[in-house]
């Protein structure tokens, strides 16, 4: 992996250990947690909510998706360096 693309997974597992990416996440799961979907009246008003939710979800699963990303980077290399000896 070169410094670059190490930086760039060093620099968010630092954030992810923060205290206030915690916080941040507990305050979105609440504001996912109070949208209802009952009270939508409209097409329009549907299809915002779905907007919330959608980018909400992005959010709350950065983690997961950086970490995801950070493994199969290290399973390609791990793959590459196997095939190439």
């Amino acid at each position: 992996m070169d410094k670059e693309l190490q930086d760039y997974f060093d620099n968010y597992f630092s954030l992810f250990q923060h205290p206030g990416w915690k916080q941040l996440l507990e305050e979105l799961e609440d504001t996912a947690d109070s949208i209802d979907l009952l009270s939508v009246e409209n097409a329009k008003e549907l299809h915002l909510v779905q907007g919330k939710l959608s980018m909400l979800n992005q959010i709350l699963n950065w983690k997961d998706s950086v970490t995801n990303a950070f493994d199969s980077n290290e399973e390609d290399q791990s793959y590459q360096s196997t095939n190439l000896q």
